[in-house]
């Protein structure tokens, strides 16, 4: 894994699918973000891995699985802990930090929402031979967390005004936030392998193996991929900051109607949520996680699986999230790259740790 990793960290530096190396320092310079040569192809495979071939794996994995494996004591700490720590982010967002309510989406999801495709399922693989450790992680947050911050970023946005929203109809949103989550493609080879398995159990009647035989082909690229990719994003110049919405709305004649502690100082407003970020991403998730699912009687590679996937970096499709709705758009890609570059030494400490 580390050998691939470590490849698509060269493909990306050196320039060997875009023609040109990255300058010498870029990858740890801002004043570099421009300089990204290789965007292009760390895109397409993304993209490829992303939409076509871990769908695929997902569904030929679910598919023929039995549907315990996947409604598990694993699963319900990795429920328990996420639901737990992002009430406990979007408190801090909220309180602490004194943030509005699309700032405080934004932030939560950096905090909680991790990268269980493009890392989740090659870690799974290579590490557990089980594409279905990450299913529990995938579910939880494609059909729990992404609408429920999806639904507030909306809503948001319609009560500031924010042009691409505040024409939509209350219904338009109840109908387009939910179909949101559920078009990403992993959700779909999810969902459709849930089905199947669901009507095999029912009925007894099972998928012959031919019939998943080009799905497991297919889905076998994922977690090459992934990893590549992985690698490749760890030599990406840091993201520049973006003019952003404001972070704080407060009520007239509210207690919030002072102003924030952090007024006039947006850069350590931005050092304070990608803090909070990495803390509960590569900190505080992973002891959680360890912590709770001891108490529930999991231990060696079943409680190691567990905080692996808590290990797990922010997702790019939080910055995507925040992208669309134009909210914190470069404070959550920061808060990926961070947790992604420092997910790496917290996964080797847990792979040590748990044999």
């Amino acid at each position: 894994m580390a050998c691939i990793v470590a490849l698509g960290w060269v493909i990306q530096r050196r320039g060997l699918l875009a023609g040109s190396a990255l300058p010498r320092g870029a990858a740890r310079s801002g004043a570099a973000a421009g300089s990204d040569s290789g965007a292009g192809a760390r895109h397409v495979l993304a993209t490829l891995s992303f939409t076509i071939c871990a769908p695929a794996l997902m569904f030929s994995t679910l598919a023929a699985t039995d549907l315990a494996h996947v409604v598990s004591r694993g699963a319900a700490v990795t429920w328990i802990t996420t639901a737990a720590l992002a009430l406990v982010s979007a408190a801090v967002a909220r309180w602490v930090l004194r943030l509005s309510a699309g700032p405080v989406a934004v932030t939560t999801l950096a905090a909680v929402y991790v990268n269980g495709g493009n890392i989740g399922i090659p870690l799974a693989v290579y590490l557990f031979d089980d594409a279905l450790a990450v299913v529990p992680t995938l579910l939880f947050q494609l059909l729990v967390l992404a609408p429920l911050a999806l639904a507030v970023l909306d809503r948001s946005a319609s009560a500031t005004g924010t042009p691409r929203t505040a024409a939509r109809s209350g219904w338009t949103s109840v109908v387009r936030v939910p179909l949101a989550a559920v078009r990403n493609p992993i959700t779909v080879g999810t969902l459709a392998g849930l089905l199947v398995a669901v009507v095999s159990e029912l009925t007894g009647l099972r998928l012959p193996e031919v019939a998943l035989l080009p799905f497991d082909l297919i889905g076998a690229a994922a977690p090459p991929l992934g990893l590549l990719t992985f690698g490749m994003t760890l030599a990406v110049p840091m993201p520049a900051l973006t003019s952003q919405a404001p972070a704080s709305e407060p009520s007239p004649g509210s207690e919030d109607a002072r102003s924030p502690w952090w007024a006039g100082r947006d850069r350590l407003l931005v050092r304070a949520v990608v803090t909070l970020a990495v803390l509960v991403r590569n900190v505080l998730h992973p002891l959680a996680a360890w912590g709770v699912g001891a108490a529930m009687g999991l231990d060696g590679p079943a409680l190691t699986l567990v905080v692996t996937m808590a290990a797990l970096p922010t997702a790019v499709n939080v910055t995507t999230y925040a992208t669309r709705y134009g909210v914190f758009d470069g404070v959550a890609a920061r808060a990926t790259v961070w947790t992604t570059a420092l997910c790496v030494p917290v996964l080797v400490a847990v792979g040590a740790l748990g044999g």
